[in-house]
């Protein structure tokens, strides 16, 4: 597949230097859609195929689309483009329509062009859209429509073309005619005959530092999976509510709120940070558990959350959810809730969940009886969380060691850091208590293999040549099936960019961080609607999936980034230092807290 990188002409620097100068802002280009196909080596995608599936088939929005028109089957689909022939149909039309926010069918979910990112970020901190941009060719007419829910026309523009090859047209749109936006409708008129790569909105983003940018980016990411009806965070931006909802990723979605609402951010109103936790809080304590334990995924049957037949009910996701949740009620000072957190990790049983070499079980099947084979004994993060929980609950309790201490599974980068999106502890170079583990050397070397395997295997890829790194976990390049990366895997070409902000704080110069963001950013991976969820090393292709996890991830991590950069007290951290019930579960590996003032390695 052929990656499509918009070239900035004359054109784009008149947009932009007209934005900054009227507006404070800068023009960056979020594209709706561009038209390479995903698809792995075993499916098969025929020109014209018009049924696609809507759990991989999406919008970069996060969102939505599909075909309309009279000749709407005679649409072609090709690898990199979509290909229109009417020539021999002189009164059929066809084209396509994408929401530009949720699925078309819900009518309550639109854009407003004059604050283009979810309603709880503030008004300060919106984009506004103020242009769209089409890439095309051919002969004849292209008409492009902005509509309402109701299918009323807010904007439209007609595009004469006549064009062998491809060329790109921007057309301003006055973002106070939008106020109510559902889809981005382009039609091929009657006659004509044309191809279309790229379809792109022009957002104004507010003036701001990087490294303010940088989180606000990725908060407005997976806050676009949050349902303010249910209380869930989707799995994934495009699919509708109540199909498919992340425990662990929706309290997360919490604790970045409440990070969102420090004063030295603005992001969200505390007020509304409150909300979300409340909100949230009473969401989850109704789920049924097992043995205490959340499910991992759940979905809505009638008026009902329960767990998503074929998941499971999760230790480790049962401990990111918790943990995030704990410390957002300290940060928000909403003690009732951080109590009832610590009273569900009490209730949890724990001695059912221990396999026989005595570590705690990744947890129990649908049915919510049946006990997983496997347990958390691998050394890193996701174990270290799940140690804390039951620490949080009984602090006597001693766990047997970890297997290979301070050695991530494969190398892939989010194990040695997943514990540090919420606790500082682990920035120490003292052993821990546990295992022995210098913890900040092992992630300082895992960083060190990150930022050296691209260079040293694929030397001239786009990905070593910006700097770009990432072997870690998530969907695969189809988006259709978990991935697992790793630096100590050989001939890794998928990289998922997550790992860069995960750990970022561990970076001496965090101004560099934000210099790679400045490229990955002209590059099309970090576009004003979050960072790609991977891409090839080659940079061909990306997948531009809104996948709340490690959207979780992201934003978390560039809060750590940014208090680091403002050399200012991090909230999260904080909160776990002054968490009494935290502060007993770390005696396990370590049985003092680093100085708050000037934390280790940071």
């Amino acid at each position: 597949m052929k990656r499509l990188i918009p070239v900035f002409g004359a054109v784009f620097v008149s947009f932009c230097a007209h934005a900054m100068a009227q507006h404070g802002s800068r023009l960056v280009w979020q594209p709706v859609q561009e038209y390479f196909i995903h698809r792995d080596s075993t499916q098969q995608v025929l020109a014209g195929t018009k049924r696609l599936n809507s759990f991989t088939t999406y919008t970069h929005l996060g969102s939505d689309f599909g075909f309309h028109g009279q000749a709407e089957h005679e649409i072609e689909w090709l690898t990199d483009e979509i290909v229109v022939h009417l020539s021999q149909q002189p009164e059929a039309w066809a084209g396509m329509w994408h929401s530009l926010a949720g699925q078309a069918r819900n009518a309550g979910r639109v854009m407003d062009f004059t604050r283009a990112y979810p309603e709880q970020i503030t008004a300060r901190h919106q984009p506004k859209v103020s242009a769209v941009m089409i890439e095309a060719a051919g002969r004849g007419k292209i008409k492009l429509e902005i509509k309402s829910p109701a299918q009323e026309v807010r904007w439209s523009q007609m595009i004469e073309l006549n064009e062998p090859q491809y060329r790109m047209f921007v057309h301003p749109v006055a973002p106070e005619s939008v106020r109510d936006g559902k889809t981005l409708v382009w039609t091929a008129e009657p006659g004509s005959e044309v191809k279309i790569s790229t379809l792109s909105l022009g957002v104004e983003v507010p003036q701001m530092p990087w490294d303010a940018y940088a989180f606000l980016a990725s908060y407005a990411k997976i806050a676009r999976s949050y349902s303010m009806e249910t209380g869930f965070v989707k799995d994934r931006a495009h699919i509708e509510a109540g199909a498919f909802e992340s425990v662990s990723a929706t309290g997360m979605f919490a604790l970045a709120s409440a990070a969102a609402a420090e004063e030295a951010l603005g992001v969200v109103t505390p007020d509304d940070a409150r909300w979300v936790l409340t909100r949230t809080h009473e969401a989850v304590k109704k789920l049924k558990t097992a043995r205490g334990l959340l499910p991992h995924f759940v979905q809505r049957v009638g008026g009902e959350y329960r767990i998503h037949p074929g998941t499971e009910y999760s230790s480790i996701d049962t401990a990111i959810y918790a943990q995030s949740m704990l410390l957002a009620a300290v940060m928000l000072h909403v003690p009732e809730v951080a109590e009832e957190i610590v009273g569900q990790l009490q209730r949890i049983e724990y001695d059912l969940m221990r396999l026989p070499d005595g570590h705690l079980s990744h947890g129990f099947a649908d049915d919510g009886i049946t006990l997983l084979p496997h347990g958390w004994q691998d050394w890193g993060g996701e174990t270290a969380l799940v140690m804390l929980m039951e620490g949080i609950a009984d602090p006597q309790h001693r766990p047997p060691p970890m297997h290979t201490p301070g050695k991530a599974w494969q190398g892939s980068g989010f194990i040695p850091e997943l514990q540090s999106l919420f606790h500082p502890d682990f920035d120490s170079d003292a052993p821990d208590l546990h295992d022995g583990v210098r913890w900040l050397s092992v992630r300082r070397a895992m960083l060190g293999a990150q930022r050296a395997y691209l260079p040293k295997r694929w030397p001239q890829s786009q990905a070593a040549r910006h700097g770009i790194y990432g072997l870690s976990a998530g969907e695969n390049q189809a988006g259709n099936g978990y991935h697992v990366g790793g630096a100590d895997l050989p001939d890794q070409k998928l990289v998922h960019p997550h790992y860069i902000l995960m750990s970022a704080a561990l970076h001496p110069q965090p101004v560099e961080i934000y210099e790679l963001f400045g490229r990955m950013e002209k590059a099309g991976y970090f576009p004003p609607w979050g960072m790609v969820e991977n891409l090839d090393v080659e940079g061909r292709s990306y997948l531009p999936m809104e996948g709340s996890l490690n959207a979780g991830f992201e934003a978390l991590s560039a809060y750590h980034l940014f208090a680091k950069h403002r050399q200012i007290p991090d909230a999260i951290y904080t909160a776990s230092q002054t968490s009494p019930h935290i502060r007993r579960a770390m005696q396990l590996f370590y049985p003092q807290a680093p100085n708050l003032e000037q934390p280790a390695g940071r």
